[in-house]
């Protein structure tokens, strides 16, 4: 764990454990993008943030999001 009290490993490995909440959202988001484009992370927190989910499970989800964003990673892979 680091300062902040965040264990990272549990942060990289979200997509593991979470996956049928990853795959709803991505269904959602493609539907309202058209597939037009590749989905991004920003496009994750944006959605979770309009819709108003909230709970721990929602917060790693953006943690997780905003991990790979600053380590240079934009488009979503599952």
């Amino acid at each position: 764990m680091n300062q902040k009290g965040i264990d990272m490993e549990k942060v990289i490995n979200f997509p593991e454990e979470h996956l049928d909440i990853l795959i709803k959202i991505n269904k959602e988001l493609n539907m309202k993008i058209r597939e037009k484009r590749e989905i991004m992370y920003s496009d994750i927190i944006n959605f979770i943030i309009r819709s108003g989910d909230k709970g721990p499970i929602f917060n790693k989800l953006l943690i997780w999001c905003n991990y790979n964003i600053k380590n240079g990673k934009f488009i979503v892979s599952i």
